[in-house]
């Protein structure tokens, strides 16, 4: 009779005698896949070669890829990528104002409590606006009966070319009823009459100086840092240019308002008036946001509405109309609260005008001219280009001289 141990490697034979091949033929090497073939030549010549059609095609992605890296700067591309985790500005508190997002939800509210998320955007007059805030702030509330009026507009900022956007600023408008905003604004005049010069001091100025003070600044001697704005009498416009350079956006013009003849008006004016900064966001390129205070919440409401549009008809001079409405929304806040209105502005918005809406089209024509031209060029030159390097590549080498 056989031992359990005896069947055991009976078994284990009789496996390894039916899978386990012969030895030769797992010790032999395969001579043919040994077989290796020398290939001599340019490296060049096992490329498979290009077509017209594809090469057009590489050089287009070519040029997309550059107007995409040209279209921030270096650090708007480290600063985008530091925030991209980041939430927009756009999207805080009270975030921004999409239509396509409210395209399901009710028109109208159904009674006078309702969940403002599931309603479509309520807009309101200033004046109703106002009252309601008023509302909210008694005493028996918030208790802040004379809090700031916070205006927050909502912008698009593209322009005619989509690597554009609107110029980041920021500037001061007159407003026809001042308040306190607690702002300490240090202002430099550039003023040649002496007599004008006490009345730029007597207005609020910290130094009114005439054309000896150019020569100064330019070399250093008078630091100008030390001031929030810079304005100019016009008897100062042809003396002032040189230093350009050194006050930068402070320089006063005709544009920013800086540059007139009755100097305390304009010292006056950038003592009291509404500073305001249109400021892109970094994360949504086509979006921006404008953030100032327009008054106090115990001014009266009509002088209330007065501010507001004076400086919403500021905001919109800085896009053209024929591109559609600068603002996106127009909400009015307190500061500090969370409560919000949206105001009707429609009625601010500048309307273009056919001769405008005329000119516009002419030109947008004439630049989608001049870059059909642009681009048939570009192929015809690489059309060029690949006729040239078909005919170098086709002239073999000469042979080499034979040397003594």
């Amino acid at each position: 009779m056989l031992s359990l141990n005896a069947l055991l490697a009976g078994g284990r034979a009789a496996l390894a005698a039916r899978w386990i091949p012969a030895a030769s033929s797992l010790l032999l090497p395969n001579v043919e896949s040994l077989q290796m073939q020398q290939v001599r030549g340019r490296k060049r010549a096992h490329k498979q070669p290009l077509s017209r059609a594809q090469k057009q095609a590489r050089r287009e992605a070519k040029l997309a890829k550059e107007l995409e890296r040209k279209k921030y700067t270096f650090m708007e591309r480290v600063r985008i990528a530091k925030m991209h985790k980041l939430q927009s500005p756009s999207h805080l508190y009270p975030g921004r104002m999409l239509p396509e997002q409210e395209e399901t939800l009710l028109e109208n509210p159904p009674c006078n409590v309702y969940v403002r998320s599931a309603v479509k955007t309520q807009y309101y007059s200033v004046r109703d606006a106002i009252l309601m805030h008023r509302e909210s702030q008694q005493p028996a509330m918030f208790n802040h009966p004379k809090a700031p009026i916070r205006l927050r507009l909502e912008l698009n900022m593209s322009t005619e070319r989509s690597t554009k956007k609107v110029a980041d600023t920021t500037e001061i408008v007159p407003v026809p009823y001042t308040f306190t905003h607690g702002q300490k604004r240090s202002i430099l005049a550039f003023v040649a009459d002496l007599k004008l010069q006490e009345e730029a001091l007597a207005a609020g100025a910290e130094f009114a100086l005439g054309p000896e003070i150019v020569k100064k600044i330019v070399k250093g001697q008078f630091r100008t840092e030390d001031f929030d704005f810079a304005v100019a009498h016009t008897d100062m416009a042809m003396a002032i240019p040189p230093i350009r350079g050194i006050l930068k956006k402070k320089f006063p013009t005709k544009l920013n308002g800086g540059l007139g003849d009755d100097i305390a008006q304009l010292v006056e004016k950038f003592k009291t008036g509404v500073q305001y900064t249109i400021k892109g966001d970094p994360i949504y390129p086509d979006w921006g946001l404008c953030d100032t205070i327009v008054g106090k919440l115990d001014m009266p409401p009509d002088e209330l509405e007065m501010n507001v549009n004076c400086l919403i008809e500021a905001v919109c001079k800085h896009r053209n109309a024929v591109l559609g409405p600068f603002i996106n929304r127009a909400v009015l806040m307190v500061v500090p609260g969370d409560e919000y209105f949206s105001l009707k502005i429609d009625h601010l918005l500048p309307v273009p005008t056919a001769e405008e809406i005329e000119k516009f089209e002419k030109q947008k024509k004439k630049k989608k001219k001049e870059k059909k031209e642009e681009k048939l060029l570009a192929e015809e030159e690489g059309a060029a280009a690949e006729v040239e390097e078909d005919e170098a590549d086709d002239v073999s080498p000469a042979p080499a001289a034979a040397t003594a």
